[in-house]
């Protein structure tokens, strides 16, 4: 599975350098690395030279400065042009191979942290024990593969003429892309300071439930840091023309969360969808916001993985619930049961739900269930109240 992987993202970032390179272009890895910061460039030097507009200016015989366009920039003889077609097909496989290194290196940290010797000498209680843990923890691959499949289908179907156009080509493309670059940065942190997020209270010398580090920790690292940067260079890539500029784009995603946060509530609470999806959407924040602020025993809730990965769970359920907004959306558009990449999301939100409850119900049949659930013992009212909450996942888009 190591070599597997390696070679995997080792396309994978090949991949990754491609997708904004023009294609009438020469190819080289200079032509590469500044096409994919075309958007950032532009933007740097538009302030600078809005801000140098502004200050004293001294007068000489040197040639004017020609300010850069946000459509062309010059790039070693090559001209990238932001209006051209973006490349849909290598981006549709980049996207997918970006989807299976996110989902594997998911289960690698899934399968190596819960399990025996986690730290050394901290036993499972029964072989079913982890068993159950792991597809609990697993239900959050198909939200991952969701989300990458609903990416992949919208490049392979749109005929977009440029990047911005691909942008708004769906709803859902661009903060998809933006939820995916968090996620990715999001767990590139969590490998890098697992031994600190793990670390078991009271232990002498300290012990930890997981500590990456060498070849494991950089393969992680490149898998999800990949995936990331993917989601990132995408989503600036599709900006509108006037929203280049690198100094307002904490603005303009702090603009649309709060937007979004306003609107969860269903525009007709007559619609079952509407109210299913606004629902799930505001129990993945919760969620997501009790697993990554609250202490033991809350934070264990819904993972039901104690300190091994509960705080790394909540970037999936971060992910859910973006997903889960773009559906409530959809259903208020009418798309939800139209549009192919909505039914890949849909499907997503599904899947979690069918994994994480048939997990919940196999813990029954552990046989060192409940004794060795302590730490979720102490608050079974929120564990009943996410699984009814995560059961809404399993009702139809049909009204």
């Amino acid at each position: 599975m190591v070599n597997m992987m390696r070679n995997m993202l080792q396309l994978y970032l090949a991949f990754i350098a491609a997708i904004s390179c023009n294609a009438s272009a020469p190819l080289s890895f200079g032509g590469f690395r500044q096409s994919l910061l075309t958007p950032i460039v532009v933007g740097v030097r538009r302030a600078t030279l809005n801000m140098n507009s502004n200050s004293h200016r001294v007068h000489t015989n040197m040639p004017a400065v020609i300010e850069p366009s946000a459509s062309i920039v010059s790039r070693g003889g090559a001209t990238v042009c932001d209006g051209c077609k973006p490349p849909a097909k290598l981006l549709r496989w980049a996207y997918a191979l970006a989807g299976v290194a996110t989902t594997g290196g998911w289960a690698t940290m899934v399968y190596t942290t819960i399990r025996d010797n986690q730290p050394a000498g901290a036993m499972m209680p029964s072989w079913q024990h982890p068993v159950f843990a792991r597809i609990g923890a697993m239900s959050a691959a198909p939200i991952i593969l969701g989300s990458f499949a609903s990416l992949a289908t919208t490049c392979n179907e749109s005929n977009a003429e440029s990047w911005e156009e691909l942008g708004s080509s769906s709803p859902s493309f661009r903060r998809q892309n933006l939820a995916l670059a968090t996620a990715g940065a999001a767990s590139c942190l969590w490998v890098r300071f697992a031994d600190v997020v793990t670390k078991i209270p009271g232990t002498n010398p300290v012990a930890s439930h997981q500590s990456y580090n060498g070849i494991m920790q950089s393969r992680l690292i490149g898998a999800y840091g990949s995936a990331g940067l993917l989601g990132a260079l995408v989503w600036a890539r599709c900006l509108p023309e006037d929203s280049r500029n690198p100094l307002t784009w904490p603005k303009r995603i702090g603009d649309g969360v709060s937007k979004a946060i306003v609107s969860i509530a269903p525009k007709d609470v007559n619609d079952p969808v509407q109210v299913k999806y606004s629902l799930i959407t505001a129990s993945m924040l919760i969620f997501t916001g009790m697993q990554t602020v609250c202490n033991m025993p809350i934070a264990v809730i819904p993972s039901w993985t104690s300190r091994r990965l509960s705080r790394a769970f909540p970037i999936w359920t971060f992910l859910g619930a973006v997903t889960a907004f773009d559906l409530k959306e959809a259903t208020e558009n009418g798309k939800i049961l139209v549009d192919k990449n909505y039914r890949y999301l849909s499907n997503g939100i599904k899947g979690f739900g069918v994994t994480y409850m048939g997990a919940r119900a196999l813990s029954y049949f552990d046989p060192s269930f409940p004794a060795h659930f302590t730490v979720v013992n102490q608050v079974p009212g929120l564990a009943v109240a996410a699984m009814l909450m995560i059961g809404l996942t399993l009702r139809s888009d049909e009204k």
